[in-house]
Order: C-alpha cells, then structure tokens, then sequence
C-alpha cells in the first residue's frame, strides 16, 4: 500500500461534488506523477474533476466538444493532450447541442434531453463536432498507464465506455457520472455491466457517480470506498474563493469607512477655517 499524503496543507477541490477528493485519496497525486483522460473535460477551472492533478503535475487528455471551453482549457493545459472532439461507438460527425451561457453542462448528444429542456424553454445552438472512438484515442495517445478514467457526458456515457478497447485498455479507477441530467433518477444499468465483464469492481457511489477500481487493485478499491468527508481534510475552491470574496469586500468596507473618516475631518477643518475667515471680515469691517 502507498504511504499515506502527508501533506500539511488541506487538499483543494475544484470538483462538483468532491470526486478529486475520492481519486486523490487512492491515488495519492502529491507522491508520484501519473496521468488521466477527462472525457467530457469542460472548464478548466470550475467543476474541474481533474485541476486539483494539474496543479500536482499531472498530465492528461482533455476530450471537450464545445468550442468556448476547448479554447479555455488548451490555454489552461498546455502540458496537456487537449483534443476537441467527442467520443462515440462510430468515427465521423455528429450533432451536438451546447447549452445556454448560464447551463452550459447540461449540454449533450442525446436528442431526447434536449427536447425535454426546449419544452421547459431552455435554448440550446446545434453544432456538429468530430467524433471518435475511444480505443482510437488511447491508442494515439495514451501509451502508458491511466491512473483514472473521468466520464460524464449527459446521457451519453454507453456510447463512450462501449467505444473502448477493454481488452487492452485498463485505467485503474474510472469514474462515471451515474444519473439523468438535472435529476437523482439512476442510468448505470445499461453500461455498468460492460465494466464489470471487463474486471472491474464497483467501490462507490457519492450521490452523482459511480467510481470502479480494477479487480486486482484490491486496497485501491478499498481507498475509493468512502465519498469525501471530514478525515480527507479538504476545503472546496469555492469556500475559498467567497472567503477572498468576503475578505475583499471587508477590505473595501473598511476604506470607505476610513474615507468617510478622513472627509469628516477635512469638512471640520474647512468649517475652522471658514469660521476664522468670517472672523477676520468682521474685524476688518468694524474697523473700516
């Protein structure tokens, strides 16, 4: 088993609901150097599964179809292999719907979502995007090991995992976002036994995804067993970006009051003054 992270400073999480927590834990990021594929990558930054392994050195491939975000995290992750395509059981083109500004990973290739959003009156831009399978990419592109697998890809994640070469394809965790869009209701069923045949054991599920470790990693599995809590010892980006948010505000505060301070003072100065100027006249005018 690997020595336990010891370091002092309490792990940042970058991720939506704390998935970098879980993998940095099994996979220790601050002890060795090792590499992922984010399928489905999004922004590098916010819900980032994988910025937490960034920033520890680790490398990757980051998969995104949409256009604005491709562009972000190739700027981000130069070190990276940033691809802007999607992954699909059938190499070419296909229609992708990007989601409005304010939604933008709700977007998706399954037409049947995105009816469901337009009939509650959110607008999503068609665009085509290359398509290609994943055994394709791995080959390409990732000759050494995989530390971790990130899917999530809003209804689309059979057609990726179904996509892979799992006879030669073996990451040690895989991580994949596990329910409907926008709703607690489960969607595993239909590709979790693919994971399973290709030996690979369930470890977990934290309420959006199920986590997998290879069969003959048992105390890796064991390490992805429990979803984040309190013992991992971590704080989230977005705590701390509201702290620098607060603290900011806090800092404003006080110069406006330290302002307002100064102003008052400066008022009754120019008040003295202006009482001694009419002393003067009046002095000058009874003499006159």
């Amino acid at each position: 088993m690997s020595e336990p992270d010891t370091s002092p400073e309490p792990f940042l999480s970058y991720a939506q609901n704390a998935e970098d927590v879980v993998l940095a834990r099994a996979l220790q990021p601050n002890l060795h150097p090792g590499f992922f594929i984010d399928v489905g990558a999004g922004h590098p930054d916010i819900d980032s599964v994988t910025r937490a392994f960034s920033v520890r050195g680790w490398t990757g491939i980051n998969i995104e179809p949409l256009p604005e975000e491709f562009a972000l995290i190739t700027e981000a992750r130069a070190d990276d292999i940033n691809l802007n395509i999607a992954i699909g059981t059938v190499a070419g083109t296909a229609r992708l719907f990007a989601g409005p500004p304010e939604s933008r990973g709700l977007s998706t290739m399954n037409q049947e979502f995105v009816d469901g959003y337009l009939d509650k009156g959110k607008a999503f831009e068609p665009i085509d995007v290359e398509v290609r399978t994943l055994a394709a990419v791995v080959e390409e592109h990732a000759q050494r090991t995989v530390d971790f697998l990130k899917v999530d890809v809003e209804g689309f994640e059979l057609d990726v995992l179904a996509s892979a070469d799992w006879a030669t394809f073996r990451p040690r965790v895989i991580v994949v976002e596990a329910t409907l869009p926008e709703s607690t209701e489960p969607s595993h069923q239909e590709w979790e036994p693919m994971l399973l045949e290709a030996g690979y054991v369930f470890t977990l599920f934290d309420g959006l995804n199920r986590f997998y470790a290879r069969s003959d990693e048992p105390e890796l599995a064991a390490r992805l067993s429990a979803p984040a809590n309190v013992t991992d010892s971590f704080v989230t980006a977005s705590t701390v970006h509201a702290t620098e948010r607060a603290q900011r505000a806090e800092t404003y505060a006080l110069s406006l009051v330290e302002q307002a301070d100064r102003t008052k003072v400066d008022m009754q100065i120019a008040q003295d003054r202006i009482r001694e100027l009419e002393v003067a006249l009046h002095e000058l005018r009874g003499s006159g």
